[in-house]
């Protein structure tokens, strides 16, 4: 379950940024949603541990404040998620910190049981400069039912075992200041493929992570 933590510790962080520009507003829906999919794939890094994932994510981002010059998607998912993943792979190898006492380091390898959908809370930001024609985001993902794993044990041979799996998206890591931002054409219609490399907080905890999301705002 170690991955969700880190993503709920990410969620934990976009709000507590977006809380140092003020109150958010809630979303009004009459301001435009952003609905589309994002791909992801990456690798999580561990002391003794490694990580593969990749999944398909489905999600609705509804503006919460919008003028002439700027717009913003402050997300905070508590009851309704707003979005599903496809979750493709989930593929951890483990080992030991030390050697057994027969001198032999027991290692772990799991991976999902088959690719599962699942529904996710979404707590992040979007920010929108139209003047610019630019945006940034950041949005974490934390499932709200476990992924079943069929796992192999070095010493005991298989069993199973369950994940709460967690992912994320955006231009920049959330406590990188000033955020990167990428240009658009046209603001009805976010659409990039992107790496996200880790130089802050993240780096080595995650590997560069490669996204690739379509987001077009729907009519009001």
């Amino acid at each position: 379950m170690k991955h969700v933590h880190k993503i709920q510790a990410l969620a934990f962080a976009v709000i507590t940024l977006s809380g140092m520009a003020g109150v958010a507003q809630a979303a009004d829906e009459s301001l435009g949603v952003y609905t589309g999919t994002v791909n992801i794939s990456g690798e999580e890094l561990g002391e003794n541990s490694q990580t593969r994932f990749s999944g398909e994510v489905k999600i609705r981002i509804p503006l919460t404040s919008r003028n002439d010059t700027t717009a913003m998607a402050d997300v905070g998912d508590v009851e309704t998620p707003s979005a599903t993943v496809l979750v493709k792979q989930w593929s951890t190898t483990s080992k030991g910190s030390s050697p057994d006492s027969d001198g032999q380091i027991t290692t772990w390898s799991c991976e999902i049981a088959a690719p599962t959908e699942v529904p996710m809370n979404a707590q992040g930001t979007l920010n929108i400069d139209y003047s610019a024609k630019k945006y940034s985001m950041f949005i974490a993902l934390v499932a709200l039912k476990s992924v079943p794993l069929k796992c192999v044990n070095s010493r005991s041979g298989a069993y199973k075992d369950e994940i709460a799996t967690g992912f994320f998206f955006g231009t920049n890591e959330p406590d990188l200041v000033p955020w990167i931002e990428l240009p658009f054409a046209d603001a009805s219609s976010l659409k990039a493929t992107y790496q996200l490399v880790p130089v802050n907080a993240m780096k080595g905890q995650y590997g560069p992570v490669d996204m690739a999301w379509d987001l077009k705002l729907q009519p009001q």
